[in-house]
């Protein structure tokens, strides 16, 4: 067993669990009091314009991101909708001056581009799973 390969799935995995769960929360608390409590928060600094469509599609985007990295299923595809998910919440704080949670963001972003980074670590993933079966099948 490659230790590399095991500490990938393990920050995969936990970084797939926060988005997901984080999005769960979202729809757990009622999608329209969600975009309502960011249309309020940003009034002032940002449009609504601006703010409530990412603020519609967030949840969506936090549990769609978080369970393909969660199960290593269209991994890349998973870490670049985080990785933009990501851009957009700190824009977003950023602009509402909330300095520590813009950090607490590229701490996010930093473990988002390492695991983009090592990809070809992600072997114990669906995706590498069913490269395998691929393989197999173009080998027969």
């Amino acid at each position: 067993m490659n230790h590399r390969e095991t500490a990938y799935a393990l920050l995969r995995v936990t970084m797939g669990a926060i988005f997901f769960f984080f999005g769960i929360g979202k729809f757990i608390g009622g999608i329209s009091n969600f975009v309502g409590g960011m249309n309020q928060h940003f009034s002032g600094k940002l449009p609504a314009f601006m703010v409530m469509p990412f603020a519609y599609f967030l949840p969506f985007g936090e549990v769609i991101a978080g369970a393909l990295i969660l199960f290593g299923l269209f991994t890349r595809a998973g870490l670049t909708l985080s990785g933009l998910l990501l851009v957009g919440l700190t824009f977003g704080t950023a602009m509402l001056g909330e300095a520590p949670t813009v950090a607490h963001n590229l701490q996010y972003a930093l473990v988002n581009f390492v695991l983009l980074w090592l990809l070809d670590l992600n072997r114990y993933s669906l995706d590498s799973l069913f490269r395998g079966k691929a393989e197999l099948r173009l080998a027969s």
